[in-house]
């Protein structure tokens, strides 16, 4: 690809949907994805074994920037594996805030960054994220966050997720890991083996992106072998 644009003011809920093997995005540019009241994702990916490569792009998008998970998987036993988010830069326009100055008129549904709900082996690193807000989430940027989709997808999993060499600036809250899935009725572990290392974490502020708390890493339900250095 090379470009990939929603309009201002149009509902466009994907850019590009990772659900297959051996797939890249790279040095393209993809904007306006955004509905309100729904999440959206400039790239998503819930269905797919890998490996996927996401290099070298602009990716702007209200809900989730860059997902995998968020929906239920039909390849019984696949976890999205093998993934490279390298050299990107995550943003959402500051026009898209209610009551900034420079606020466009749509509320469009604002998430976060990244986010992990079924992912393993992945790579991120020398990415820039930047500007994430209070809105349909309380404000962290980047989240691995494991979902079995109340149980009926059991085998997934977010684990072995290496997060290094990036820049997260302008977010109400940092990093949020979680161990368990509240919906998970088998209560396993699932978020595990995180490394979050040599990463600038800049202008961290609750107040002054929508209220929220101001965390930079928040840890939840036993998420297993997790190190920040």
């Amino acid at each position: 690809f090379r470009s990939i644009h929603g309009t201002p003011n149009g509902n466009v809920k994907h850019g590009v949907v990772f659900n297959g093997a051996s797939l890249a995005v790279i040095d393209s540019y993809i904007s306006d994805i955004h509905v309100v009241g729904q999440d959206t994702q400039a790239i998503a990916g819930w269905n797919g074994p890998g490996p996927f490569k996401i290099v070298d792009n602009e990716l702007e998008a209200a809900g989730e920037n860059v997902m995998f998970g968020g929906a239920r998987p039909s390849l019984i036993g696949n976890i999205p594996s093998d993934i490279e988010i390298r050299g990107n830069h995550f943003f959402k326009p500051l026009s898209w805030i209610v009551g900034n100055p420079s606020y466009a008129g749509n509320h469009w549904s604002v998430k976060n960054l990244l986010e992990f709900k079924i992912a393993q082996r992945v790579l991120v690193t020398g990415n820039i994220l930047e500007n994430n807000w209070v809105d349909g989430q309380n404000g962290f940027a980047f989240l691995i966050t494991p979902r079995t989709e109340d149980g009926k997808s059991p085998w997934v999993y977010v684990q072995d997720i290496t997060f290094t060499n990036n820049v997260v600036r302008h977010t109400a809250c940092g990093v949020n890991i979680s161990g368990l899935d509240s919906g998970d009725p088998q209560k396993v572990v699932r978020g595990r083996r995180v490394s979050i290392q040599n990463n600038l974490f800049e202008d961290v502020n609750g107040k002054g992106w929508g209220g929220g708390s101001g965390t930079l890493f928040q840890m939840l339900d036993g998420a297993d072998t997790v190190t920040i250095d």
